[in-house]
């Protein structure tokens, strides 16, 4: 058997304040055309160097951390009651809508006028109740999950499987959980596959859950998915650094009680 690849070591300080000022800048800008180059001098590195450093320290490379951005972003402007898509297309920096109205269906899961539809419907809803009237459930077999770091006594996890890490498109796997109970998985199809999770607590509305940018209402863990057996899944506050979570999962159950 071949030996584990050893860990990478953490970033450096210098590491994660270049990753930090370029995120910024994608912030700053995001209804303009962005490219590597524009990343990579904010982050003070070459362009090559830049990107490496930077899927080091957030698991993704620029260009899908701008588009959780942009698609985060898109959301928060919906929740908030742009009446035209045509106009949070334009703000988020699209050109196109039929691109822009692709890429949010992909990565949201669901089109812009359905998200629409259904934050109005279900925006004023608690988590908990959601979960209540849709849940998933686990299964008999896979992986296991033990919760660690500030579980809330009160919480709902939603915990999926992804071929990369962000969650964005539908996971190859996935569960609700209520805390502190373990979170059961499905095995990955092959090595690779992140475990991402975020957690809330169950009295928030789905509106603050989607409507989030400080990060107040959630915890987050990530981890390289094991083929079997248990696993640690650390629950903390979000930082900069964390790709959105642009996957709508409290709207996507609240559409199954349908």
């Amino acid at each position: 058997m071949r030996p584990a690849a050893p860990a990478p070591p953490p970033p450096s300080a210098g590491q994660l304040a270049s990753v930090e000022r370029a995120i910024r800048r994608m912030r700053d800008h995001l209804g303009e055309v962005q490219c590597l180059t524009d990343h990579a001098e904010a982050g003070l590195f070459s362009p090559f160097h830049f990107h490496r450093v930077f899927r080091s320290v957030t698991a993704v490379t620029p260009a899908r951390f701008l588009a959780a951005l942009r698609m985060a972003e898109a959301q928060r402007l919906m929740l908030r009651g742009s009446p035209r898509v045509t106009d949070v297309c334009t703000a988020v920096g699209y050109s196109s809508l039929g691109t822009f109205t692709t890429q949010f269906t992909r990565l949201v899961g669901m089109s812009p006028s359905r998200f629409k539809a259904l934050a109005e419907r279900y925006g004023d809803r608690r988590v908990g109740d959601v979960v209540g009237a849709a849940p998933l459930p686990a299964p008999a077999d896979g992986i296991t999950g033990h919760l660690t770091g500030r579980v809330p006594a009160d919480g709902i996890v939603f915990a999926g499987l992804f071929p990369h890490g962000v969650p964005q498109d539908l996971p190859l796997a996935c569960t609700v959980t209520p805390t502190p109970a373990p979170v059961r998985l499905h095995p990955p199809p092959g090595p690779g596959h992140q475990v991402l999770a975020v957690c809330f607590e169950a009295t928030t509305r789905v509106s603050d859950a989607l409507d989030d940018p400080a990060g107040t209402h959630r915890l987050l863990a990530a981890t390289p998915a094991p083929p079997h057996g248990p696993f640690p899944l650390y629950l903390r506050p979000p930082t900069l650094s964390d790709p959105p979570i642009v996957l709508a999962l409290p709207l996507l159950l609240a559409a199954e009680t349908r």
